[in-house]
């Protein structure tokens, strides 16, 4: 579990250097390169929360089967 979290800490540092590189692709005017970066930034935040509620939904599903 502790892996899934290190991991999950990695993914979600890549995801705000795509909205850098959105903010940086701005300033020098290439409009093509931040509309993918930003899109691709959006679709890295849906998928870190869904990972965030599998993560953290499994870890307290089996903190309650080991308390029974």
């Amino acid at each position: 579990m502790k892996l899934s979290k290190i991991i999950f800490g990695v993914s979600i540092i890549a995801s705000f250097l795509m909205l850098v590189a959105t903010v940086i692709a701005i300033v020098i005017h290439d409009y093509g390169y931040s509309f993918v970066m930003f899109a691709l930034f959006v679709v890295s935040v849906l998928q870190n929360v869904s990972v965030y509620k599998i993560i953290f939904k499994s870890k307290s599903e089996i903190e309650s089967t080991v308390t029974s």
